[in-house]
């Protein structure tokens, strides 16, 4: 396993992360905390020490089985959890304000049996709430040792800007990660938001790195499609499946055949040559983690990566919406 710093922080993380999206019970495709056991005991078998959550997920669900399977490890692992969404039926608990990070933040610790959260992440800008509040009160979570660092997730480069610009002049943390929706068959972040984050050294977590199982080569053009994602997941079908992006996944197809590996593993090595951080590999299986941790160990050639980018077709902006 190899280690990354993030942001202008002291803090190594591993370069593949383990998302905890799928740990719950909402949706078919997700586990409870007997089948996650294993895929986090292969995490951390194989040196991964960085785990995404969130507290909307299931809502507390995923917190809840991550904080019982890692609390005897605490010390080792370095923990991010968002904020943003709303929590179970009250329509109030919802959002950045003070009142609602001070609120979250509790059961978040709570659910994750620990003491502080390594990264704390707004999991998507609120327009309904000044961000110098929400930057304030996340500044007084680190001065709490509640967090220890912060970041962003989901934003428009020029509101990451702002975030900077009025945490600079008011003296408070600063994003040092920003987690965006970036992957082969999805490359506007390259417009501005991966540019803007190295120039500032800003740390690059990117989910759905195989987009949402597309990449991994189970699907094929024009035929139908019964995986229980497909099904269960209405994006799945509605952020890919387009044309052109069957056109990359099958240049994908080829270089794995060509390299003897997974389609997938190809869409993670093109992503860490692409100078990511760490991508959040979501994982079902404990050979889905092993996987993830041998695509360290792909070289791909400038041919390869013009292979894998020529197909691309740019489009709108559509993760922000």
């Amino acid at each position: 396993m190899k280690y990354e710093t993030i942001g202008k922080t002291n803090t190594k993380i591993s370069k593949i992360s383990l998302g905890c999206m799928s740990f719950g019970a909402k949706s078919e495709w997700m586990i409870e905390s007997d089948e996650a056991k294993p895929i986090i005991d292969c995490a951390l078998d194989l040196g991964i020490t960085s785990f995404d959550t969130a507290n909307a997920y299931s809502n507390g669900r995923s917190e809840e089985i991550l904080g019982e399977l890692l609390k005897d490890c605490r010390d080792d692992v370095v923990i991010g959890s968002k904020v943003r969404y709303q929590m179970g039926d009250n329509p109030n608990d919802v959002g950045l304000s003070k009142e609602q990070i001070n609120k979250q933040i509790e059961k978040s610790l709570e659910r994750l049996q620990t003491k502080f959260i390594d990264l704390y992440q707004i999991h998507r800008w609120d327009y309904e709430t000044p961000i110098e509040e929400t930057l304030v009160a996340l500044d007084q979570l680190v001065k709490d040792n509640k967090v220890r660092h912060i970041g962003g997730s989901n934003m428009w480069t020029k509101q990451l800007a702002e975030s900077l610009r009025i945490s600079n002049e008011l003296d408070l943390q600063r994003f040092e990660t920003m987690q965006t929706f970036y992957n082969l068959c999805y490359r506007e972040e390259e417009r501005e938001t991966l540019p803007f984050c190295k120039d500032q050294n800003i740390s690059t977590l990117t989910y759905n790195p195989v987009a949402k199982g597309f990449l991994t080569g189970k699907y094929i053009r024009n035929e139908k499609n019964n995986s229980i994602r497909f099904k269960s997941d209405p994006a799945l079908a509605a952020k890919f499946f387009k044309s052109e992006d069957f056109d990359i996944l099958e240049v994908v197809i080829q270089i794995a055949n060509e390299k003897g590996v997974k389609p997938a593993q190809i869409a993670l090595a093109w992503l860490l040559e692409k100078n990511i951080t760490s991508p959040i590999i979501g994982a079902t299986k404990t050979s889905h983690v092993e996987e993830a941790v041998d695509s360290l160990n792909i070289k791909l050639t400038s041919d390869d990566i013009k292979r894998l980018e020529d197909p691309y077709q740019a489009q709108s902006i559509h993760h922000l919406d």
